[in-house]
């Protein structure tokens, strides 16, 4: 797959509902599944760790409705995915359009069945979703901080080439940004600064737990085991053999 796939998730209590979309979706070479769930659990965990930007969403779900996965999503930091509604129960629950429309925000609202609407308008659809996509991936990215010296700073978070764990201090991480020369030392913990990139969807990958991690966006090449991060020649980073096979598949996403 090459890094620019879009992703998208499928969710509907009815496994032969959830493949025929997929198969629908497999016409659209850019765009690449994530697969599908049946029940609210599963669905709230995917969506928290894969954060897909398009969400196909059911009313009824094993295990409760789309209510609280939408709650999900909206509680979610700077996660804003295209979202297409359906339900198949509007005649029984009228109070479904209201409940939905007036307190969450979904992109398109479709009363079942759904092939004919997709036949016809899914290519639409699509576009729309990429424009809102863009739209978001636009929106600056700067956050203040505070550094070891207790310094407020205002970094760019896209600038981020790489983050690597201090060498004599167990609580500081040091921060490595495009700009030449430009360093940085925060005492954050790491799961901290996981969460940090992830809600502000910088894609990046953990090449050895709790000691180093690289952004995606700026790796030069990767000569295994080793990453080279563009405009960083001072190190090579490298990843630990059991994460090799897992940063292989992460660099083809």
């Amino acid at each position: 797959m090459q890094s620019n796939k879009l992703t998208y998730l499928v969710v509907e209590n009815a496994p032969d509902v959830c493949e025929g979309i997929i198969r629908r979706m497999d016409e659209f070479t850019n765009w690449h599944s994530l697969g599908y769930c049946l029940g609210v659990k599963e669905t709230v965990q995917k969506i928290e760790n894969e954060k897909p930007q398009l969400v196909f969403l059911d009313w009824s779900l094993n295990g409760g409705s789309a209510y609280e996965v939408l709650q999900t999503i909206q509680n979610l930091p700077k996660y804003n995915p295209y979202i297409i509604f359906n339900t198949g129960y509007q005649k029984d629950n009228p109070e479904i359009p209201q409940e939905i429309i007036n307190n969450y925000k979904v992109d398109k609202y479709l009363i079942k069945p759904l092939w004919e609407n997709l036949r016809t308008n899914l290519a639409a659809y699509l576009l729309a979703a990429e424009e809102k996509i863009n739209l978001h991936k636009t929106k600056d990215k700067s956050i203040w901080i505070t550094d070891d010296n207790g310094h407020k700073i205002l970094i760019n978070l896209e600038e981020i080439i790489c983050i690597v764990q201090h060498p004599t201090e167990q609580r500081s991480r040091n921060v490595f940004f495009t700009s030449k020369d430009k360093q940085i030392t925060l005492p954050l913990q790491w799961q901290k600064i996981y969460d940090l990139l992830k809600n502000n969807e910088v894609n990046f990958f953990v090449t050895k737990h709790r000691s180093h991690l690289v952004v995606k966006k700026h790796i030069e090449k990767f000569e295994k085991p080793f990453v080279r991060m563009k405009g960083l020649t001072a190190f090579k980073i490298d990843v630990v053999k059991e994460n090799c096979s897992a940063f292989e598949d992460w660099l083809l996403l």
